[in-house]
């Protein structure tokens, strides 16, 4: 059974984007060039969590190109 995914609240987006400089953490491509997602390493059909420490910055492009 896949897990119900919880909403990554402002606060934490923006967390892991500065974290990250707003930089694409896959190509490399920066804001304001780019549309940038929150994405998790650790899918959440496979448990992950919202945690930080499992959320990464990766743009439209990188995000859109990887599965689950």
């Amino acid at each position: 059974m896949v897990p119900k995914r919880k909403t990554i609240t402002k606060k934490t987006r923006f967390e892991v984007f500065k974290r990250d400089s707003f930089t694409c953490q896959y190509c490399g491509d920066k804001a304001p060039d780019v549309v940038l997602h929150v994405d998790h390493i650790k899918p959440v059909a496979e448990h992950g969590t919202n945690d930080v420490l499992n959320l990464i910055t990766a743009c439209q492009p990188c995000n859109a190109g990887k599965g689950k």
